[in-house]
């Protein structure tokens, strides 16, 4: 057959193929959501219940209500059409564009294009088998599993689809290989830049709807204000004990400077927004140092602004905006940055500053030194063995003083500001044991409890939820992600702490961005991996050459020879593969290893986009509940101040800031400055015997008192209290308590009527 015949026939077939792989992978895709909208306990991990109405009448179905159940029952040929038709138009506008960036015919983009990009519509098909997997097993931890992984299935879809779209299209390469000292540049600085005036502007507004709760978050600008008022290290929220009690938490004091102008709670979460935002800045440093390409690097510090675990540092799900341990995410970045460039004294630094933030810090300190004496020292400094020795001891010794710091501080410090009692987040992990002790005898008795554990649904979500955003790029690198196991382990041991939608794991997310920051390289050189072995030699001929080749670097110097660059030999023999390319091949490969880095790059940031879009409980405008007027997390009722803002300044008017007040949670921030300010809620069995006010606010998202004789005080003791006047139609309650009269002789105190 002549040459141009088979061309022909290869190029006809490519494109059968292709088309199959389209038509496949639509249908499939119109079966999977024809599948997950018939389900409400599947559509809800997606949708709010009015937004999935909405979609049902969109396929042209309609949802109806049984009991407890939901059902809708669209028409399969009706979305079929939809989805091929959405499907057909992708493939030829998509082909259009990789045709003109790359210069190729119309019919092989369309080949490429669709071969490749609609694999990824067929990803529903391994999902639906795993699906029945469970229901076979008749698991129900794996039915669960299954169904949970719903959101990270759309994620990896929709973030693959578009990163084959735009590798096909052949983005410029970069191929910068500027020195990993090279500026931030202008995109990363903008992207901190929107992320700071968007969480801010949040954090600002929920602020000011009286949404932000008292109990780890505004209790830690009371700190603040009592220190600087003589009032001690603490929080009336904790009955006036200094608040070391309950973590070695110190770094929101190095804020008194600026608070001193503006002593503001909305101060320190401006402040927390910033340092968050700011820790792309080694993100972006740590990624080109590995990846060897500023884009690439960009594209990652972009995924990090955008990584929903992260994010939840700054707004929690419940609405706790300051948190002290956030700091740690870029602090922890900027040491393990300064452990890269070889600035020891300044690591060092960033790791005491980090110990201020929160003792969990020490979990990753610890795993970490060991990490550098077993891998650092072994690779940096290669020519001293002195200063691999150096770093050795250093590794070892922070692996130590990071150990004994969290025995000393959860055995001794805390102990000792709780007057002996045993640390308060012993109650976490309350069915492994009664105190700290026991929890860690019983784990070291019965290791299988750690594993069973670790190994269960819930643990296996936070991780998904740790690494999926990023693509799954962190695994590539495990020997960093290991640094991450202790504290992780630790955190799958209770049903509080194993989320990713808190704050328990601030320190993780350092750990992760620098294994996917060195996942990158490891992309490259899985690269030049797989093109050496598509390039193999095919005789045995190019072997043996090879093999009695002596490379320059075997010479020895007699002082007749020119100088070698030694790591160019290196770096030349290690590349599998090299003997066999002319210089134009090995332009080609680097050209190669870009295009798969920027690929990765390209995964990871697309990756931590949609697993923020489709996640039910992000906060910001890049996610569809905050856009959905049926999610509890739209956004005219959380950053729009409604009617109970409003209403409540007539409240605190009534309340003279030199009083003693008692009042509920949401409203107890506004009320930090005055003389005293205690927590009214169920945790106090009665309020202070020197409160002399008493505030309640009936329409907080928890409230349990709406009317005056619903008040333990005031209906007990109404000789005590005076109401006040009410004028905010209802929303608010405010009690005085009554003068004490004391009787002519001095000795018994009697109430306002005499008695």
């Amino acid at each position: 057959m002549p040459a141009t015949s088979r061309l022909s026939l290869s190029s006809s077939l490519s494109f059968a193929v292709a088309a199959g792989i389209v038509l496949a992978g639509s249908i499939a895709l119109a079966v999977h959501v024809q599948a997950v909208v018939c389900d409400w306990n599947l559509a809800g991990m997606l949708v709010s219940d009015g937004l999935w109405r909405t979609v049902t009448h969109l396929v042209g179905g309609e949802a109806d209500r049984y009991g407890l159940f939901q059902r809708v029952e669209p028409t399969l040929a009706g979305l079929l059409l939809r989805v091929t038709g959405a499907g057909l138009f992708a493939w030829l506008v998509g082909a259009a564009w990789i045709c003109r960036r790359r210069g190729i015919s119309y019919r092989a983009a369309l080949s490429e294009w669709g071969r490749w990009g609609w694999l990824w519509w067929l990803l529903p098909v391994l999902w639906e088998l795993m699906g029945t997997a469970a229901d076979l097993s008749g698991s129900s931890d794996l039915h669960l599993f299954w169904q949970k992984t719903l959101p990270l299935l759309h994620c990896a879809l929709w973030a693959g689809w578009l990163t084959t779209f735009l590798t096909l299209a052949r983005w410029p390469a970069n191929r910068d290989t500027a020195p990993s000292a090279a500026r931030t540049p202008a995109l990363v600085w903008g992207a901190i830049g929107a992320y700071f005036l968007g969480f801010a502007t949040m954090n600002w507004l929920l602020y000011e709807s009286l949404l932000v709760p008292h109990g780890d978050s505004a209790m830690y600008e009371e700190h603040v204000w009592n220190v600087l008022h003589g009032k001690g290290f603490r929080s009336y929220l904790d009955n006036g004990r200094l608040f070391l009690g309950e973590h070695v938490q110190v770094i929101h004091l190095l804020v008194i400077p600026l608070y001193l102008a503006w002593p503001s709670h909305l101060l320190l979460e401006l402040c927390q927004s910033a340092c968050l935002a700011l820790g792309a800045i080694p993100v972006f440093r740590i990624a080109q140092r590995h990846s060897r390409s500023s884009t690439a690097a960009t594209l990652l510090a972009i995924a990090y602004l955008l990584y929903f675990p992260m994010q939840f540092l700054d707004i929690a799900v419940t609405f706790k905006t300051f948190r002290p341990n956030a700091f740690e995410i870029p602090i922890l970045l900027f040491a393990i940055d300064a452990l890269e460039r070889c600035r020891y004294r300044l690591m060092l630094f960033w790791f005491g500053m980090a110990l201020l933030c929160q003792e969990d810090a020490a979990v990753v300190i610890a795993p970490l030194g060991i990490w550098i004496a077993l891998r650092q020292a072994r690779f940096a400094q290669v020519a001293d063995p002195r200063g691999r020795r150096r770093l050795a001891w250093l590794g070892s010794g922070l692996a130590l003083g990071g150990a004994l710091y969290v025995v000393v501080v959860i055995k001794v410090v805390l102990p000792w500001f709780r007057g002996g009692a045993d640390v308060h987040f012993a109650q976490y992990f309350n069915d492994l044991g009664q105190s700290s002790s026991g929890i860690v005898a019983n784990l070291l008795m019965h290791p299988g409890l750690l594993l069973a554990k670790m190994l269960n649904v819930e643990s296996a979500l936070f991780a998904l939820a740790l690494v999926a955003p990023l693509g799954f790029l962190p695994l590539l690198s495990p020997g960093r992600l290991a640094v991450a196991v202790p504290l992780f382990s630790i955190l799958c041991l209770s049903q509080i702490t194993n989320s990713a939608v808190h704050h328990f794991h601030a320190p993780l997310v350092a750990v992760v961005f620098w294994a996917a920051a060195a996942g990158l390289s490891q992309v490259s050189t899985m690269s030049k991996s797989c093109a050496a072995w598509y390039h193999r030699p095919r005789r045995s001929t190019a072997s043996d050459e090879d093999r009695h080749r002596i490379y320059p670097e075997s010479f020895g110097s007699t002082g007749k020879t020119l100088p070698v660059d030694l790591s160019l030999a290196v770096a030349d023999r290690n590349d599998p593969g090299c003997n066999e390319r002319s210089p134009p091949e090995r332009g080609r490969q680097s050209s190669l290893d870009n295009h798969a880095v920027m690929a990765a790059a390209t995964w990871a940031v697309l990756s931590a986009f949609f697993s923020g879009l489709i996640n039910r409980d992000t906060f910001t405008p890049l996610g569809i509940s905050f856009w959905d007027p049926s999610s509890s997390h739209y956004w005219r009722e959380l950053y729009i101040p409604g009617e109970r803002a409003k209403r409540f300044p007539t409240a605190w008017a009534l309340v003279p800031i030199g009083s003693r007040v008692a009042s509920t949670d949401y409203i107890h921030p506004r009320f930090t400055h005055h003389a005293r300010s205690y927590d009214y809620s169920d945790y106090r069995p009665g309020v202070q015997n020197d409160a002399e006010y008493i505030v309640i606010d009936t329409r907080h998202p928890y409230s349990g008192i709406k009317h005056p004789d619903e008040i333990k005080e005031y209906r007990e003791h109404p000789d005590e209290w005076e109401l006040l006047d009410d004028h905010t139609d209802g929303y608010f309650i405010v009690l005085k308590r009554r003068p004490v009269k004391v009787r002519e002789d001095g000795l018994t105190p009697m109430n306002s009527s005499g008695e």
